[in-house]
């Protein structure tokens, strides 16, 4: 399974995983504009991503970074929209998805991720537990078809340090280091 950034060419697959994961919002194609190509300079960012395996494209993940108003610096990450094709759950999919809009969030330099999921969306629940997500409020009647509470989980995001350097420079049994 590789993660990457979503393309324009992928729109229809999303759209189809969409319409076959009945949880995920339904969106029109002209809403992932923002998400496949997104400005350089608005008030917020946007990105989405993909999961692909040896059978193509089997989820996806679109998130929003809001700056805050005081400082103007994005503080926020919003998980938008995921979802796994039925097919390819319980493969560690969502995981890694969740796992790239984390990454991203931390490198753009938001302070917290949250998101909305149904009350009766027990597989994301518990991967959202697993990752670190606490409750953080409730939503009545968020959502439609069926109607259904939405749960507000978030987390604080950690900053990405920056890489080690592991190699001191100094010789190693009179050679220098092989790391």
């Amino acid at each position: 399974m590789m993660i990457r950034r979503a393309a324009p060419a992928d729109i229809e697959i999303i759209l189809n995983i969409c319409r076959q994961a009945l949880e995920a919002p339904q969106w029109q194609p002209s809403a992932w504009a923002a998400y496949l190509a997104p400005a350089s300079e608005p008030p917020l960012l946007r990105a989405a991503f993909v999961a692909e395996s040896a059978t193509g494209i089997q989820g996806f993940a679109a998130a929003t970074l809001l700056r805050d108003e005081g400082s103007g610096e994005y503080s926020r990450c919003e998980l938008d929209s995921m979802a796994v094709s039925p097919g390819a759950r319980q493969q560690g999919m969502g995981s890694a998805l969740f796992r790239a809009v984390l990454a991203w969030a931390a490198h753009e330099g938001a302070h917290h991720l949250g998101l909305e999921v149904r009350t009766g969306n027990l597989p994301a629940l518990r991967m959202y537990e697993r990752a670190g997500l606490r409750p953080e409020g409730r939503r009545p009647r968020y959502y439609a078809d069926p109607d259904e509470d939405a749960l507000l989980l978030g987390m604080p995001v950690t900053p990405v340090p920056a890489p080690a350097d592991f190699s001191t420079g100094n010789l190693v049994e009179g050679r220098p280091p092989r790391c």
